[in-house]
């Protein structure tokens, strides 16, 4: 099975943070920042898979960077693209072949799942024209022997040569065709063996969620709790805060009450020292009258 190469051209950080997910997933990703893949060292024997994640490019720019690079015309490629350039692909990328437009923002998880998908596939793909070449020979070796055998008809011996060569191809055919079941199987067993990996994959994201969900959902119990006793304690401030005015009214009051009342005394004690000296005043005059 041939090695995969997946090469990221990306000029943003969102792009690089994708290609290093990808990366931590066990996928062999190369990231390019050059702006383009004059540099990368693409090596046309392996299955290569090419994605472009430029943020600061027009679509006319990208079409041209994957038109002038003529080693990845035979390889699936990716363009991430934002929402109006999408919507003018096909009025500018004509006649591009193995091309797959996506749109942003680009999801993590479902991105690595098309990845792997695609990887499958190709794979796949490369075991038919392995196959498909594989067949073609045999039809041409079954052709040289019965063109043999057809101008050595009336040589026995000859005949006897073209029946053990065939004999033989057949035995050769046959251990070609083991491998190839046996190649297939193990294909089989390692996309049974990512799949599982996918699903747990995606069941540990939702139980993560739905744990970050009940989390988030007693934040918000513990923050409505701490509304409720913050209300509490404001409405007990502005209680204390009625009460302490009331009482400083109260005191307030008390102290004019109390002022008032020492002044009506000081005046009742001057009227009294008065009419004090009044009755004193009035007996002297009494004493004189009556001594008189």
């Amino acid at each position: 099975m041939r090695e995969v190469s997946i090469w990221y051209l990306t000029d943003n950080e969102s792009g690089a943070s994708i290609a290093r997910g990808i990366g931590e997933l066990g996928l062999q990703v190369r990231t390019i920042t050059d702006g383009d893949f004059a540099k990368a060292n693409i090596i046309a024997d392996i299955i290569n898979l090419f994605v472009i994640d430029l943020k600061g490019t027009d679509l006319e720019s990208v079409i041209d960077i994957i038109k002038r690079d003529a080693r990845i015309n035979g390889f699936l490629k990716f363009v991430v693209l934002g929402k109006r350039q999408a919507k003018k692909v096909h009025q500018v990328a004509v006649n591009l072949l193995h091309v797959e437009y996506l749109t942003r923002p680009l999801g993590l998880r479902e991105f690595t799942l098309l990845l792997e998908k695609t990887i499958v596939v190709e794979k796949y793909r490369e075991i038919m024209k392995l196959i498909s070449r594989d067949a073609q020979e045999r039809i041409e070796t079954y052709e040289s022997l019965v063109g043999i055998g057809r101008r050595d008809a009336f040589d026995v011996s000859a005949h006897r040569e073209v029946f053990e060569r065939i004999i033989e191809n057949e035995r050769q055919l046959m251990a070609e065709q083991k491998k190839l079941n046996e190649t297939l199987r193990e294909v089989s067993l390692l996309r049974q063996a990512e799949m599982f990996d996918v699903r747990n994959r995606v069941k540990a994201d939702e139980m993560l969620s739905e744990l970050r969900r009940h989390e988030l959902m007693d934040a918000k119990n513990i923050i409505r709790a701490q509304e409720a006793v913050i209300d509490y304690s404001s409405q007990e401030l502005k209680d204390a805060e009625r009460f302490i005015d009331a009482s400083t009214r109260v005191q307030e009051l008390s102290r004019a009450e109390a002022i008032r009342l020492q002044e009506e005394l000081a005046s009742a004690r001057r009227e009294n020292e008065r009419l004090s000296g009044e009755v004193k005043r009035l007996t002297r005059e009494l004493k004189r009258a009556a001594r008189g």
